[in-house]
């Protein structure tokens, strides 16, 4: 499972860093308004708001890459429930925190 987890935190990363030099790069392109929820409806913030998200996408795969676990994988621990089942849970709670903040910084740089 060790070696999953290198890989997991490679492509992680990957993404990271890609969603932030598109951003960088096309910073000036991006409207002043941009998505930033969808929900019920679709709510619009500035094109700063996009900056947090990177920011927080940043610190959530620092967590992940370091090992902290989320509530829902301590309790899987707790559980007893074997390792295997909660690495995976963790590489996929990481994989999909990652691609859902990228795809709303990247939404915003595409459109």
């Amino acid at each position: 499972m060790e070696k999953a987890r290198k890989i997991t935190n490679l492509i992680s990363w990957g993404i990271v860093i890609i969603t932030g030099f598109l951003l960088l790069f096309n910073w000036n392109s991006i409207p002043e308004s941009v998505i930033v929820h969808i929900g019920a409806g679709i709510s619009y913030g500035s094109k700063n708001t996009l900056i947090v998200l990177f920011i927080v996408e940043i610190v959530l795969n620092i967590l992940f890459t370091l090992q902290y676990d989320v509530s829902f994988i301590r309790e899987l621990r707790k559980k007893k429930v074997s390792s295997g089942l909660a690495e995976a849970a963790t590489i996929v709670i990481q994989i999909a925190a990652v691609i859902i903040l990228s795809v709303f910084v990247l939404m915003a740089v595409m459109l």
